[in-house]
C-alpha cells in the first residue's frame, strides 16, 4: 500500500514591495496624516458643538 496523502507544499513568499515603505505623497509622513485627521475631527466636533449651542 502506498501513501498518496502528501503534505501540501507551502505557498511561495510574496514578492517584496518596497513602495509600501515609502513616505506618503501628502504631508510627508504617516504621523502628520494622523495628526491632520485628528485635528480635523476635533475642529468638526467643536464646530458642531458651537452650532448646537447657538441654535438650541
Amino acid at each position: 500500500m502506498t501513501d498518496t496523502s502528501k503534505s501540501p507544499e507551502p505557498a511561495p513568499a510574496p514578492a517584496p514591495r518596497p513602495e509600501l515603505d515609502d513616505a506618503p505623497p501628502l504631508l510627508g509622513s504617516w504621523r502628520n496624516i494622523y495628526l491632520f485627521v485628528l485635528g480635523t475631527l476635533a475642529t468638526f466636533i467643536a464646530l458642531f458643538w458651537a452650532l448646537t449651542r447657538a441654535y438650541s
